[in-house]
């Protein structure tokens, strides 16, 4: 079976699809993830202690002020 990007509709042979967004699931390559420090993974209120995939419509609906810590993990 063959995994394809939400986003873009890129299989796994053409880009690595090596993360889903955190809070809808949907497969997405590399160019596609935004990643965020989200403090759904944090110790205490306020405190952003992981960094967290995320799709493009659940940055702008979860994250709205979040600071985006670029698109392409290295």
């Amino acid at each position: 079976m063959t995994w394809e990007c939400a986003e873009c509709n890129v299989d796994d042979r053409q880009n690595r699809i090596d993360g889903v967004c955190h809070h809808c699931g949907k497969p997405l390559c590399r160019h596609d993830q935004v990643l965020i420090a989200d403090d759904a993974f944090a110790n205490f209120s306020g405190e952003a202690s992981q960094i967290a995939v995320h799709c493009k419509a659940c940055r702008r609906q979860h994250h709205p002020r979040g600071v985006s810590l670029g698109r392409q993990r290295q």
